[in-house]
C-alpha cells in the first residue's frame, strides 16, 4: 500500500516516539545528575562527547531494529515481542514450538522487568532519602522507609492522578536543567570551555582505567537493547521501514540530549560531586542561588514521588492476573504485591543511588546484550526475509 502521508506526518511520528522515550528517560534519576557523574563525564569532557555518541549510536540501533521488527511481527505488547523474537509467535500472532520454551521465555522477561523495575524505583528511593536529608536532615534510612509509605499510598489511591503531570514534570524537570546550566555557564563557564575538548583533563579521575571505563558504558548501554518490550505498546503509528529507523534515530539523539544536558551541568564540578547521591542537587546547594536550588528540590521532588508510584502501579498490576483467588478484592492484591516489591525495592536503595549505577545497571545490561542485543540483530536478517517475500508477494 502507496505511504500517503506528508512528510510533516510522517516527522511527526518520529519525532512523537523520541519525545515519549525522552520523557520516560528525562525523570527524577536522571535530573538528578548521578547518571552524568557515573557515565559521561567520569573521565572529562572529551571522552564525554565519545561516550554519549556510543550511547546514542547504540540505543538508536537497537530501537530502530526493534520498531522495525514490531513492524513486520505486529507485536503489540512486550510479551509477544519477546516470544515473536525467540521465533515462538508469527505475524498473525499464531504461537508456535514448544509450550515450555514458550512459558520459559515468557518467565524470564516477567523477571528481566520485574527486576528493572526494583532497580529503578530503588534508585528513586535512594534519590528521595537523599533529598529529605539535603533539606531537612532525615536520616537515609528513615527517608527510605518515608518513601516507601508513601509510593504504597500514591500507589493505590494517587497513580491515576499522577500519571496525568508525568508530561508536565517532564518540561518543568528539564526547563530547571536549562537555567541550571545557564547559571553554571556564568559561574564555571571558564572551567567548562577548558574540559569540553580535552582528552586528558579527567582521565586520571576515578579509580578504572579510560579503556576500562568505556567497557563499564558499554555495558550499560545494553539495557538499550530491552527497549523493544516496552516500544511494542507505542508502535501503532509506525508503517514503514523508514518510520522504524527514523523514529530508532530521534530516540536516540533526544535521549542523548538529556545525557548532554546533565553531563554539561556537572563537568565543571567533577570530580568533587562524583561521589554525591544527586550531583546537581549538591551543585545547586553549594553553588547556585537559594531560589534555584528551591525551584530545582521542588520539581525533582515531585517528579519522583508521581514517576515512582507509577512505575509501581504498573509493574504490580501485571501481576494481579497471577493472583486467582476471586475472593480478594482487587485493591488489596495490587497492595499487597505492591508492598512486596517495595520492601525489595527499599533493601536494594539501601545500597545507594551510585552503587545502583555501577553495579545493577551493568548486570542488567549485560544480560540484555545476551538475551536482547543478539536476538535483535539476528532479527534484522528476518525483517529481511519477510520483507523481501512481501514484494514478491
Amino acid at each position: 500500500m502507496k505511504d500517503t502521508r506528508t512528510g510533516f506526518e510522517k516527522f511527526m511520528v518520529w519525532f512523537g516516539l523520541g519525545a515519549l522515550m525522552f520523557g520516560t528517560y528525562c525523570g527524577a534519576n536522571m535530573a538528578s545528575g548521578a547518571y552524568a557523574a557515573n557515565y559521561m563525564v567520569t573521565k572529562g569532557g572529551g571522552h564525554m562527547w565519545l561516550l554519549i555518541g556510543m550511547f546514542v549510536v547504540i540505543m538508536a540501533f537497537f530501537c530502530g531494529a526493534a520498531l522495525d521488527f514490531i513492524r513486520v511481527y505486529n507485536t503489540r505488547e512486550y510479551n509477544s515481542f519477546y516470544l515473536a523474537l525467540w521465533g515462538l509467535r508469527d505475524e498473525e500472532g499464531n504461537l508456535k514450538g514448544s509450550k515450555l520454551f514458550q512459558m520459559i521465555v515468557t518467565v524470564f522477561y516477567d523477571f528481566y522487568s520485574t527486576v528493572i523495575g526494583v532497580v529503578t524505583v530503588a534508585a528513586t528511593m535512594s534519590l528521595f532519602a537523599s533529598l529529605m536529608k539535603s533539606l531537612w536532615g532525615v536520616p537515609t534510612g528513615i527517608g527510605s522507609l518515608i518513601a516507601l509509605l508513601l509510593f504504597a499510598f500514591l500507589s493505590m489511591y494517587g497513580a491515576a492522578f499522577l500519571r496525568r503531570f508525568n508530561s508536565a514534570m517532564t518540561i518543568a524537570l528539564a526547563i530547571s536543567l536549562v537555567a541550571i546550566l545557564a547559571l553554571v555557564i556564568g559561574l564555571k563557564g571558564d572551567v567548562m570551555a577548558e574540559r569540553l575538548t580535552s582528552l586528558t583533563i579527567g582521565s586520571d579521575w576515578g579509580a578504572r582505567t579510560v579503556k576500562g571505563h568505556y567497557w563499564f558504558v558499554f555495558l550499560y548501554c545494553g539495557i538499550c537493547c530491552s527497549w523493544g518490550g516496552p516500544l511494542s505498546n507505542y508502535c501503532d503509528r509506525i508503517k514503514t521501514k523508514s518510520d522504524a529507523w527514523c523514529s530508532g534515530i530521534f530516540i536516540g539523539v533526544m535521549i542523548g540530549l538529556v545525557f548532554l544536558l546533565t553531563s554539561l551541568i556537572v563537568l565543571p564540578y567533577m570530580p568533587d560531586v562524583a561521589t554525591e547521591n544527586a550531583p546537581i542537587l549538591a551543585i545547586c546547594t553549594n553553588h547556585l542561588p537559594k531560589v534555584m536550588t528551591a525551584i530545582y528540590w521542588a520539581v525533582v521532588m515531585f517528579s519522583v514521588v508521581s514517576t515512582g508510584p507509577t512505575f509501581i502501579f504498573t509493574t504490580s498490576n501485571r501481576f494481579i492476573k497471577v493472583w486467582k483467588n476471586d475472593n480478594i478484592k482487587p485493591r488489596v492484591k495490587l497492595f499487597v504485591i505492591a508492598m512486596a516489591f517495595l520492601l525489595l525495592c527499599l533493601l536494594l536503595s539501601f545500597v545507594g543511588l551510585i552503587a545502583i549505577c555501577q553495579v545493577w545497571y551493568k548486570w542488567l545490561g549485560t544480560l540484555g546484550i545476551y538475551f536482547m542485543g543478539i536476538p535483535i540483530i539476528y532479527s534484522l536478517f528476518r525483517v529481511a526475509r519477510k520483507d523481501r517475500e512481501a514484494k514478491k508477494g
